[in-house]
């Protein structure tokens, strides 16, 4: 399994385990829309574009590709858009949850 120096994640901790699917989704939605407005997106494509031209396209796997894109890729987000996330992701777990059948209290203890 790949190291956190490689993923950008430490593999003895997930996230998945405290974000719910509503909140991964919107994160995803935020991140692919930031990665767009700054030109991430196009400059990746390109870079796809130019590795398939480089060699025997015919022949790479998607794999293969992958492996070779990932690490420039990551390290062409931009800092902004870092920052932005983490500040989201830290938000959406410091935020209280509430159980579904959690009913509010009034101040003198009674259920409201």
């Amino acid at each position: 399994m790949a190291d956190s120096k490689d993923t950008g994640t430490d593999s003895k901790f997930s996230y998945k385990s405290y974000l719910n699917s509503a909140d991964t989704k919107e994160l995803k939605g935020f991140l692919e829309k930031r990665l767009i407005d700054c030109g991430w997106r196009k400059d990746i494509e390109e870079m796809i574009r130019k590795k398939m031209m480089e060699g025997d396209s015919a022949n790479i796997s998607r794999e293969e590709l992958a492996k070779s894109i990932i690490p420039n890729a990551r390290a062409m987000v931009p800092n902004e858009v870092r920052e932005e996330m983490m500040l989201r992701v830290r938000e959406v777990l410091e935020a209280p949850v509430a159980a579904p059948n959690d009913k509010e209290q009034n101040s003198d203890g009674g259920i409201v």
